[in-house]
């Protein structure tokens, strides 16, 4: 079984760029195309899930580092989306006519690394503007 991020509900979506926030999977067995809501935001919680569904090979534009190692120790396959804008059925068409690129373990480094740089490396800051300063005399 094929599970893949997409952005809508619609069979045609297209595919999310974030594998743990997206909001809907697409499953796909070979013959049948199903789309089901992802309740979860957290990549393990979306691999258990992904499990529990019998998916063995991933779709993905990007992954982070604890649902790959949870999808490695699973022995799923990885296949690249690639970086341009891509739909549900473009996908399918690949899958069918042998086009999709599996994913080797040093373009997944280079994922796993991208993902790290691009949602973890990034400063915190906020202000208390609403606050009321005491001042005791």
């Amino acid at each position: 079984m094929y599970a893949f991020p997409v952005k809508t509900s619609k069979e045609n979506s297209a595919i999310a760029p974030s594998f743990c926030k997206a909001k809907y999977f697409a499953f796909y067995d070979g013959t049948n195309l199903s789309i089901k809501k992802n309740e979860s935001s957290c990549g393990r919680s979306v691999m258990k899930w992904l499990l529990e569904n019998n998916v063995k090979k991933l779709i993905i534009k990007d992954i982070g580092r604890n649902p790959y190692n949870l999808a490695k120790q699973n022995n799923f396959e990885f296949f690249y989306a690639g970086d341009e804008r891509i739909e549900t059925f473009e996908i399918l068409e690949k899958i069918k006519t042998s086009k999709l690129e599996k994913l080797t373990q040093e373009k997944l480094q280079v994922i796993l690394d991208n993902h790290n740089d691009s949602f973890h490396n990034h400063s915190h800051s906020h202000t208390h503007t609403n606050k009321k300063s005491l001042i005791f005399i």
